[in-house]
């Protein structure tokens, strides 16, 4: 049997590697963070959506977060079970019903920002201002996201 070197430089160097690794590691962090104000990651990505457009289809909700629909299905039915969102039949179609943050929800989705801020802060701390602005650049360039919207 072949011994596989322990360290070959492979990982250190792919990017796939690098963002897994910083991915699991923010997730962690925003997990931690979020408990703390009684909240999911599930949870706050949708009223984070909701609080910047409120009254809106389950399918944008998902399309716009790139969400599976049995998913999306799934984390609207916490935000209501949790007192954070309801259901409205939509005006202009019988068969729609349009997702609309509570008081409640609003006033979480109010408090989480600056949580949210202090977990990037905290992972991008041994960066200058001038890094974290170009990383964020890089980034936003890889995944092919405009940064104009």
């Amino acid at each position: 049997m072949t011994q596989v070197p322990e360290s070959d430089g492979i990982r250190e160097n792919s990017f796939g590697f690098l963002i897994q690794t910083l991915a699991r590691r923010i997730d962690a962090e925003m997990k931690g963070r979020l408990k703390e104000h009684g909240v999911d990651l599930k949870i706050f990505a949708n009223l984070m959506f909701l609080s910047a457009k409120d009254g809106v289809t389950q399918r944008e909700i998902g399309n716009k977060l790139n969400f599976p629909d049995y998913y999306t299905s799934r984390n609207v039915d916490a935000l209501i079970k949790e007192g954070f969102a309801e259901r409205r039949p939509d005006p202009k179609s019988r068969r729609t019903t349009l997702i609309f943050l509570t008081p409640k929800g609003r006033k979480k989705a109010a408090e989480l920002p600056n949580v949210i801020r202090a977990s990037n802060d905290a992972t991008l701390a041994s960066f200058t201002a001038a890094e974290r602005k170009q990383v964020v650049r890089l980034l936003q360039k890889a995944a092919g996201i405009d940064a104009a919207n």
